[in-house]
């Protein structure tokens, strides 16, 4: 399959140069394909978010690089980088202005883009139902939506203006059990829509949800990737005796 990203020796080191040194990063490397779902998983403070916070350029990493379509991420705008990668974070509600409609934050990008209000409205009305709210969601508050409509409206904010990449930090965690499943179909409905137009990083802490999810799954402890592979044989038959510890608590 084609690579839409590639990561490389990714470091990220804090206190670089002094006694209290500490690697958030050590040599990570992997790579995602067009259509595909790869899972991150590991405990509170593994480097999870860190790793995808550098995809994103939230922050900057120490040294290694990121390469997106073929291009270094630090030859990429911020602006262009962001029509290809877009984050999905774990608290929908506070990903929201609480003074401004739904239906304009997430039409934002669209109006930056050039599209017309008329333009907009059609299609974030249409992006809204894509994610299970109808219409009538345009005119309402954040603070009037549900966590689970909120990650929703999230959703449909971030496919938008149609990224390649959708990173999903911890998307489910913050949600009740019966609406993470929602939340899955539904982006499981949006992978059968776009195919390999849509690729999906899905970092958590709910192995079970990685295991029906993700098509690959990368396992990772202070900084480094432990294991990695396809999901069905990292979950089923872990080779790390970090892996198995790590799902024999959970599952």
């Amino acid at each position: 399959m084609d690579k839409v990203l590639e990561v490389k020796k990714l470091n990220r080191v804090f206190n670089k140069g002094k006694k209290t040194e500490v690697y958030a990063l050590h040599d990570v490397s992997f790579d995602l394909d067009k259509g595909e779902c790869l899972g991150i998983i590991g405990e509170s403070g593994s480097g999870k978010s860190t790793a995808v916070r550098i995809i994103t350029r939230l922050i900057s990493s120490s040294s290694g690089e990121v390469i997106l379509n073929g291009q270094n991420i630090k030859d990429i705008s911020r602006k262009e980088l962001y029509k290809e990668i877009q984050m999905v974070f774990q608290t929908p509600v506070e990903s929201f202005n609480p003074r401004i409609r739904i239906g304009k934050s997430v039409g934002e990008s669209l109006r930056n883009s050039g599209l017309s209000k008329e333009e907009t409205k059609r299609k974030v009305e249409t992006l809204l139902e894509e994610c299970g709210l109808s219409k009538e969601f345009y005119d309402r508050f954040p603070h009037e939506l549900s966590g689970g409509q909120c990650q929703r409206a999230a959703i449909a904010r971030a496919l938008a203006i149609e990224p390649k990449i959708l990173v999903c930090d911890e998307a489910t965690s913050s949600l009740d059990v019966t609406v993470q499943k929602e939340i899955i179909s539904l982006l499981n409905s949006i992978r059968e829509r776009r195919k390999e137009d849509i690729s999906i990083i899905f970092i958590s802490h709910d192995i079970a949800l990685v295991q029906q999810f993700c098509d690959k799954v990368i396992v990772m402890n202070k900084g480094e990737i432990v294991e990695m592979g396809e999901t069905k044989n990292v979950i089923v038959s872990p080779k790390k005796e970090y892996t198995k510890k790590l799902i024999a608590s959970v599952l």
